[in-house]
């Protein structure tokens, strides 16, 4: 069954309240991470966890925070909701105080988790849109400032796409609204950079590891929507987005319109890691 937890306390998921002075609720004052449950197996767990860590430490809230009882807490939602497969999503705050934007050194982090059904299946090929960059500039942190992905997300949808590849001031594609951005030219599978607008997604790093076995080359370059237009193939991955080709760019066709041999076997790999 679909359930909740706020703090220590598990909750049927529409029994779950938070308090109306929470810093997530008035600034998007926290971190969060969605983990996927398949099979009774939750994937990448322990990558998840390290990179909950390090927003934590960016925004200046690990040392309030137990990692350990972050992940008993993860593992006994998912016991108690007996689910094989769900989505896991968590995040912390930084508490209850009246509304100002400065925050008081002896505040007590809130964490939020629920276990819910999965989304329909990311599909394998997809149009995608290009879309302003408005995020913050420090995309490297997982914290809950979504607006400007919000914003994008719909728009793609609005035109009928799935995703939105998002281009800063430079005309450069950094990544899409909720997952990171690939293409794949003369065998090399190019993404952008880690830098401080980039998310290091734990897909991302699965297939840096499974390109190379796959004879690809791997190199962490930006590209522009142009590149993108002439890629061999173009996809977005990333935990609920899986691997999906992007066959289509602004209205324009990519590679003849027909998901790629190595999207597909890259998708393949992923479905079989996380199903066991």
């Amino acid at each position: 069954m679909e359930l909740a937890m706020v703090n220590d306390l598990m909750l049927g998921i529409n029994d779950a309240r938070i308090s109306v002075h929470d810093r997530g609720l008035f600034f998007g004052d926290g971190v969060y991470e969605a983990v996927a449950l398949c099979r009774g197996k939750i994937f990448a767990l322990d990558q998840h966890l390290k990179r909950f860590e390090r927003s934590l430490g960016e925004l200046d809230m690990l040392e309030k925070v137990d990692l350990s009882v972050i992940r008993e807490r993860v593992n006994r939602a998912v016991e108690e909701s007996q689910m094989t497969d769900a989505l896991i999503y968590f995040h912390i705050t930084r508490g209850r105080a009246p509304r100002s934007h400065n925050y008081q050194d002896d505040y007590h982090p809130n964490f939020l988790l629920t276990v819910r059904t999965p989304p329909p299946l990311a599909p394998e090929q997809a149009a995608g849109i290009t879309h302003p960059d408005w995020r913050w500039k420090r995309c490297d942190i997982k914290s809950l400032n979504l607006l400007a992905n919000v914003m994008a997300k719909h728009t793609a949808v609005k035109a009928g796409a799935y995703e939105a590849l998002l281009v800063d001031e430079k005309g450069l594609i950094t990544e899409a609204t909720s997952s990171s951005a690939f293409m794949i030219k003369d065998h090399t599978l190019k993404t952008a950079p880690l830098t401080a607008n980039i998310l290091p997604g734990i897909t991302r790093e699965l297939l840096f590891r499974w390109a190379e076995q796959l004879s690809l080359r791997v190199s962490e370059e930006s590209f522009t929507p142009a590149q993108a237009l002439a890629a061999d193939e173009l996809m977005v991955v990333g935990t609920t987005s899986l691997v999906t080709a992007i066959i289509q760019l602004d209205g324009q066709s990519i590679a003849g319109g027909n998901r790629g041999p190595f999207t597909a076997k890259l998708r393949d790999r992923l479905l079989q890691e996380m199903r066991g």
